[in-house]
């Protein structure tokens, strides 16, 4: 029988010109590309980016994280730093997103860089349960409704005005938090029946329905619109409105610089968060009870995946999954049945 060599198994190493960069340099350069700015996601991946490279510095015994050589980076060090994470108890899930930013890194400086082998490549994420993700009840959505009204009405200020358009355009569209923020008024179209290129998670576009329900509010909040923003354009033209954003902030904001009327993200989750009643709201368990009220009435997963903009329906799929204790009221249900039917 032939034998197999010995470096059948060995550990793929970049080549020599890479493998002596400075790692931290490198992943520098990886988060200003893809993780720049304020959004979840950025700050997602640069949380987990700074957590690798301060397990790596301990697991190589360096006293600075600029002694990391991308050579230190392998698969050994990942997987050692996903063990790590499960053993001081981190969730399967965070665990998941802290390997899939690794992953991500690892397949884009492959790319960029000529001989820079991705070490993450082969690691196996953690198993974890699959959940449907959490949403509101019918009754508590109508109270979070209530008290976005109630805030608008003790306020009588544009800023609550806007906040509870916001809330009530995320629940009819789906749209993420970063999505909405960077809305333009042009996108809207005449009759405000559609979001036209909406720019998606995937860098995608799709086109967003608002409903029926929806529009006379929109309106009502495009008018209060207009007029804050006589306040820096007395005389407003067409052409500028349709550039700016839909939802405008007036902190800080010039009229010389029409990005400065963007809303922060901070702002859009500060929005949602305090018409909380129950449970604490942000823009992404909106977007949860969006897909999960859309599901229930059409039962069309398909339907649903397109008005995400999801590009693989078996995202969509966890829609469908069902927790424990309707399992369990399941088959009960069904035991009982056999139970009469054999009487």
């Amino acid at each position: 029988m032939k034998e197999l060599p010995d470096s059948l198994f060995a550990e793929t190493r970049p080549s020599a010109a890479v493998a002596d960069l400075p790692l931290g340099m490198v992943v520098r350069e990886y988060l200003r590309f893809y993780a720049e700015g304020a959004s979840h996601t950025a700050r997602a991946k640069q949380l987990d980016s700074d957590r690798f490279l301060d397990f790596l510095r301990r697991h190589k015994r360096y006293s600075e994280i600029d002694q990391l050589r991308v050579n230190d980076w392998d698969f050994s060090a990942t997987q050692r730093f996903v063990d790590e994470l499960l053993r001081v108890g981190e969730a399967p899930a965070t665990v998941c997103r802290r390997l899939a930013t690794l992953k991500h890194m690892g397949r884009m400086l492959a790319e960029k860089m000529p001989g820079f082998i991705n070490p993450a490549r082969e690691v196996k994420s953690p198993r974890q349960q699959t959940t449907k993700p959490k949403s509101i009840d019918l009754q508590e959505l109508t109270r979070i409704r209530d008290k976005a009204s109630s805030l608008k009405t003790d306020k009588d200020t544009f800023s609550a005005s806007r906040n509870e358009t916001i809330l009530n355009l995320l629940l009819d569209t789906g749209l993420r938090a970063d999505e909405i923020r960077s809305l333009r008024l042009g996108q809207i179209d005449a009759d405000h029946t559609w979001i036209r290129q909406v720019r998606t998670k995937g860098r995608r576009f799709r086109d967003v329905y608002i409903s029926e329900q929806m529009r006379p509010p929109l309106r009502t909040y495009l008018e209060a619109r207009r007029k804050e923003l006589e306040r820096f354009f007395p005389a407003l033209s067409p052409n500028v409105d349709q550039k700016l954003p839909l939802f405008i902030s007036s902190y800080k904001a010039s009229s010389t610089d029409l990005a400065s009327f963007e809303m922060s993200p901070k702002s859009i989750w500060r929005a949602i968060r305090q018409c909380s009643v129950e449970t604490k709201l942000h823009p992404h368990l909106l977007r949860h009870t969006y897909a999960t009220d859309l599901l229930d009435d059409s039962k069309d997963i398909r339907l649903v995946a397109q008005a995400l903009g999801h590009s693989d329906v078996r995202i969509t799929m966890r829609y469908t999954e069902r927790g424990n204790e309707e399992v369990a009221q399941a088959l009960e249900k069904v035991r009982r049945g056999r139970k009469h039917g054999q009487q």
